[in-house]
């Protein structure tokens, strides 16, 4: 069985989440955390283009703040809490952000 969890940015650290789900009763875990590497990899959810990253905090690791932006759609993709958002538009208005 696979479970989503959505981390909103005022929930805390990824890792004090993780803490607080192992605690109650999870047992595997598979984190993505928006680093600089992943921008090979990744793209607009919508056309498939070219995201730009912009940074606004950082650690050795991993992007902490900042936003993808895709010029073809005129769309900016959050990255919070170091993790990036990438629900398309609609999606994203369906739930609620």
């Amino acid at each position: 069985m696979t479970v989503v969890v959505e981390i909103d940015a005022s929930a805390g650290t990824v890792t004090s989440v993780l803490k607080t789900l192992f605690k109650a009763g999870l047992t595997r875990a598979i984190i993505w955390t928006m680093k600089k590497e992943l921008m090979n990899i990744l793209v607009c959810p919508v056309c498939k283009g070219k995201l730009e990253l912009t940074v606004e905090k950082e650690t050795d690791a991993e992007i902490v703040s900042g936003s993808l932006y895709c010029g073809k759609c005129s769309v900016r993709y959050p990255i919070t809490g170091a993790i990036p958002n990438l629900l398309p538009p609609e999606k994203a208005t369906q739930s609620g952000r």
